[in-house]
């Protein structure tokens, strides 16, 4: 017998309510459709929203080909009402369980198994909920699974931390499984007493008194965004949240009209404290029991944008100074935002904030902020300081969205979408200063929170953010990077000759490691795969090093000094972007064992100039290079000097690579990341 003994072949339905709020439920029909175990049917009942707001959802459905039933009620039934459509049909097509679970909700990937789990243990369990954590600081528990009523007061108040079952009173619905024989033997929730809130403490109370018990899955874990559907201060969430306590109270208070009296004048008390007087009159209005304008608030989405050019604000330290690969990443993209005309930008840093990129005449940065790494808390500072730049911006020039291209990015008023290129530094902290590190620990989540969309650059740096990151489930876009066009056209006389300059006259055909030198790189593992060559193919083939020197050098200095002494390495350092088309033909083949890539630029880049690539079978690298590369295990000295002797040897090898190369280089181009991208901050800035 397990756990689960009788369920593994419960059918099982998620019901999504919509109103207004498309975004919303897609972001978590995305995050749905990741849940492992359990096929669940998954169902969107539309509660009467706008007709702009419906089509959205409709055609957003289509466009990430989710697997869903859309229900449409064609007017607003509260939310009791919208879920008690969804549930009757669940029901009528055969469901075991209901997970009722909020449209601004993301949910893990095995909440639902976990509370799948919880059922199967004990049959007189009639619901159970997760512990609820807030989205925009997904380490704090909003709710663990629900609260407790205090009747005689008129309030009830969520639970923070774990208890005992005896001191659960309800559990939330923004996220509750429900049992097919409770629904069936208590009812559904009564959408006529209740139109918004309380409608989830009635319905436990109910079951409760017929015996049913309910449950918490302490390890079911989901995120939700507070109070979207009305707004955390709407006076129309208060007049429901008071007028639905009345019905509560007349039912299960042994006082009603003290509880309802003490109930809405601590409301009162604690509105009145903060000046919003439209509140207090919502109120007052609800205990009164009379009618409230209920057209006063106007709701979700926001307007859409339309064809126009976004106006797009740039974090753009990366551009200022000899660009490395965000850098190159960051140039790339703005330049094919702006040629496509689908975009305006403006770009700023720690300093100042321009309409030109740091790199051209118009922001006075003429070289990076090196004294982020020389002071204490350098990073820090650099981090504040680009915030107060970022809210001039905002002030001044109005952007309609923030794009982060570099993992984190300042709070800011306008939506924003962030680029996570890689999760190197929690996978191998120690091949990254400490300090690099403990920033991106501290800044990376809540950056991500306040995000609209995280762009990612392949799919392994997508499945690394949802396993550190769960909450962003439903926010993610993997959008590979494109290369420039140059890499596949031959490069000019003038280009050759100042290659030529640049190698001394040495005309033998070369291995080429290019990139920053620093340890995630695996620069170690390279120097000692080469020295293990036979000396007539180090002496027929130098090493060539291409790039700035990183961190911890130190760990590679002295069998470095020793081969560049013997003739057998050259290091070049940082050349000009405009003779690397050159240098990949020159090249005998490029080696890249890197420890840890998002994406691997460098090997794209030699595969469309026909440079054959020997590239570690780890991390994105299999994924981006397909089978036009070779492979090698970046942790085997041994694997590393094979595939580089391989290459070296075999005539009809390289040729094949070399002829593979370019096509699979075709696949990646910043025409179409910029397509992509633009829509993402399209979606993001219509929300």
């Amino acid at each position: 017998m397990t756990e689960r003994d009788g369920l593994d072949q419960a059918a099982v339905y998620i019901i999504l309510l919509n109103w207004n709020s498309a975004a919303d439920t897609l972001r978590c029909l995305r995050a749905v459709a990741g849940l492992r175990g359990e096929q669940a049917q998954v169902m969107v009942v539309d509660n009467g929203s706008e007709p702009a707001d419906l089509e959205r959802l409709r055609s957003g459905i289509a466009r990430w080909g989710l697997a869903v039933e859309l229900v449409e009620t064609g007017e607003n039934l509260g939310f009791g009402g919208g879920c008690n459509v969804g549930m009757r049909l669940a029901l009528e097509h055969g469901a075991e369980f209901v997970w009722l679970l909020n449209n601004d909700a993301v949910p893990h990937p095995d909440a639902l198994q976990a509370m799948l789990r919880v059922m199967g243990r004990d049959r007189e369990v009639a619901a159970v909920g997760s512990v609820i954590y807030d989205l925009e600081r997904p380490e704090r528990v909003q709710t663990w699974g629900g609260g407790r009523v205090w009747r005689w007061a008129g309030v009830a108040r969520h639970h923070r931390r774990p208890v005992a079952t005896g001191r659960i009173d309800y559990l939330t619905a923004a996220s509750i499984l429900l049992r097919r024989e409770a629904l069936e033997r208590t009812g559904l929730f009564d959408d006529d007493a209740f139109f918004m809130y309380w409608e989830d403490a009635d319905l436990c109370f109910r079951l409760r008194t017929q015996g049913w018990k309910l449950a918490v899955a302490g390890d079911a874990m989901v995120w939700h965004q507070r109070s979207s559907s009305l707004g955390h201060a709407n006076p129309l969430k208060d007049y429901y949240v008071t007028a639905s306590s009345r019905q509560f109270l007349r039912r299960y208070a042994s006082r009603p009209r003290l509880a309802m009296t003490l109930g809405a004048l601590g409301r009162i008390a604690r509105r009145l404290l903060r000046g919003r007087w439209r509140n207090v009159r919502a109120i007052v209005f609800a205990l009164w029991d009379r009618p409230y304008d209920l057209s006063s608030p106007t709701v979700v989405g926001a307007v859409s944008q339309g064809d126009g050019p976004l106006r797009v604000a740039v974090e753009a330290t990366t551009l200022s100074g000899r660009l490395a690969g965000i850098g190159h990443y960051t140039a790339a993209l703005c330049q094919q935002l702006v040629a496509d005309g689908g975009a305006t930008l403006a770009y700023f840093t720690a300093r100042s904030w321009a309409q030109e990129p740091p790199r051209q005449p118009g922001l006075r940065i003429p070289r990076p902020f090196q004294w982020r790494k020389r002071i204490p808390l350098g990073r820090e500072l650099q981090f504040v300081l680009q915030g107060r730049q970022l809210a001039r911006l905002e002030r001044l020039w109005r952007p309609d969205v923030i794009l982060g291209p570099s993992f984190v990015l300042p709070r800011a008023r306008a939506p924003s979408v962030l680029v996570v290129h890689d999760l190197s530094h929690l996978r191998y902290p120690e091949v990254h200063p400490p300090a690099r590190v403990a920033f991106l620990n501290r800044h990376l989540r809540p950056a991500m929170a306040r995000t609209g969309a995280v762009l990612t650059d392949s799919r392994f740096t997508e499945a690394e953010l949802l396993h550190y990151f769960p909450e962003v489930a439903g926010r993610t876009h993997v959008v590979y990077p494109g290369i420039s066009g140059r890499f596949a056209v031959a490069p000019a006389a003038e280009v050759e000759t100042a290659l030529d300059g640049v190698l001394l006259g040495d005309d033998r055909r070369f291995f080429l490691f290019l990139s920053t030198l620093e340890p995630r790189k695996n620069l170690a593992g390279l120097l000692a795969a080469y020295a293990a060559l036979p000396a007539a193919v180090r002496g027929a083939h130098p090493l060539v090093l291409v790039g700035q020197m990183g961190w911890q050098e130190s760990n590679f200095a002295a069998i470095l000094t020793g081969m560049v002494a013997r003739g057998e390495v050259r290091m070049l350092g940082y050349l000009r972007d405009e003779l690397l088309p050159a240098l990949y033909r020159r090249a005998l083949a490029l080696v890249y064992p890197s420890l840890y890539e998002g994406f691997g630029l460098p090997p794209i880049e030699a595969m469309a100039t026909g440079c054959p690539v020997l590239v570690a079978n780890v991390s994105s690298l299999p994924e981006v290079c397909g089978d036009a590369a070779l492979y090698c295990d970046p942790l085997d000295v041994g694997s590393i000097t094979a595939g580089m002797r391989r290459l070296a040897e075999d005539d009809a090898l390289r040729a094949r690579l070399a002829a593979a190369g370019p096509a699979r280089a075709a696949l990646y181009t910043w025409e179409d990341a910029a397509t992509q991208v633009l829509g993402v901050m399209r979606e993001v800035v219509g929300r």
